[in-house]
């Protein structure tokens, strides 16, 4: 099975799908904190909920929009999530206030999550079992080189502050993305075993999710505050600070893609968990411009390897009638992260200032490993499920 061709036409197309949109949520890291800070006059706590409010509705979409793409197929959440998201990226372009971006933010939370759900899940049912790993690797590839390559082109692109230029261009990406993916067969595959019909998280996605929630939640700190705090300690051009974090994060991807399958998922979370704690730990307590830098490269590595480990981990954990479900599911932890990150780190920042809520969200990220501790099955998985 290792020998099977893992990189065909269909994984090419799914993969420029998969940048494309990603690139379009680089824009939007990197443009809607300036844009609710500089144009709408919101403060931390305003910033929190503009960046935040999307990840509500990607936390209860992600998990419904895998048991339909179980039900239903990928290719349909594909193609209608990528029309919804045409459609907010078009209304933010209208200049609306902070509520109207919050109301945007949330229906175009519940299209990204499906259509990275179904992106996902494609890219699962057409890699050769034994090299999941290196294929989930390889898709997040693209989505980092995307966050990478989108809040530069979002800082060349707004200017003197056209951020309503920097939306129609991002309409403009997912619009090419729905296009490629339409080309697409449908993947789902053939089975004896029905879908599920219950609408509830996968069991065996659920460790894999908390681990996802523990490793991730300092991301949607830095993600929300990383663009203003670069700023304020003088870097002119923050897009380059999320330039770097992507790129890192491609690299090791790249690299190191096989990692999860060779040396093992529960073992590169681990490390990942040590990364993600020491990177934080160093943009908190290292209030500087090089602090800033060093940091965001080790957080950067272990961010590369948390994601592809914890969907292993879930797609081993259930059966093939739920896969969808399965990455549903942690992609929903990664909402909860991102939103939860944006929501509390915000108020940490209020009170003890950006250095300080990279330091709690290290401490978070740290904790991860007591909960990975239990986890000694053969993949992975916890003993209590899969002894007899």
């Amino acid at each position: 099975m290792a020998s099977e061709r893992l990189l065909t036409a269909p994984f090419a197309r799914i993969w420029l799908a998969t940048f494309g949109a990603f690139a379009t949520f680089g824009m939007v890291v990197l443009a809607l904190p300036l844009y609710a800070k500089d144009e709408l006059g919101a403060g931390s706590v305003g910033v929190g909920f503009a960046m935040g409010a999307g990840s509500v509705t990607s936390v209860i979409f992600s998990t419904l929009s895998g048991r339909l793409g179980d039900r239903r197929g990928r290719r349909p959440l594909l193609i209608a999530s990528g029309l919804v998201m045409i459609v907010c990226y078009l209304a933010l372009a209208l200049s609306p206030d902070l509520l109207g971006v919050i109301a945007i933010r949330l229906l175009a939370g519940a299209a990204e999550a499906t259509f990275v759900v179904g992106a996902y899940t494609v890219v699962m049912d057409i890699a050769p079992e034994e090299r999941r790993g290196e294929a989930v690797s390889l898709v997040t590839l693209a989505s980092y080189l995307g966050l990478t390559v989108g809040p530069v082109a979002a800082d060349l692109i707004r200017g003197d502050n056209r951020f309503w230029l920097v939306w129609l261009v991002t309409a403009a990406l997912v619009l090419t993305s729905t296009a490629v993916v339409a080309t697409l067969r449908e993947t789902r595959p053939e089975s004896e075993e029905s879908a599920s019909l219950s609408w509830l998280p996968p069991r065996g996605a659920l460790r894999p999710g908390l681990l996802v929630l523990l490793g991730l939640l300092g991301f949607g700190g830095f993600a929300a505050f990383a663009a203003i705090y670069a700023r304020d300690l003088g870097i002119e051009r923050p897009g380059l600070v999320f330039a770097l974090f992507g790129g890192v994060i491609s690299l090791v991807r790249l690299l190191g893609r096989k990692l999860p399958d060779a040396l093992g998922a529960r073992r590169t979370l681990a490390l990942s968990f040590v990364c993600l704690a020491t990177g934080l730990a160093t943009v908190g307590a290292w209030q500087s411009v090089t602090g800033l830098l060093v940091g965001t490269v080790v957080f950067g590595a272990g961010q590369a390897m948390t994601y592809p480990s914890a969907m292993l981990l879930a797609i081993e954990a259930t059966s093939g009638a739920e896969k969808s479900a399965a990455v549903g599911s942690v992609g929903a932890f990664v909402d909860v992260a991102l939103g939860l990150g944006a929501f509390t780190l915000g108020g940490v920042a209020k009170f003890w200032g950006y250095g300080g809520a990279f330091l709690v969200a290290s401490a978070v990220a740290l904790s991860g490993l007591i909960v990975l501790a239990p986890m000694r099955g053969a993949r992975g998985i916890p003993l209590e499920e899969v002894a007899p």
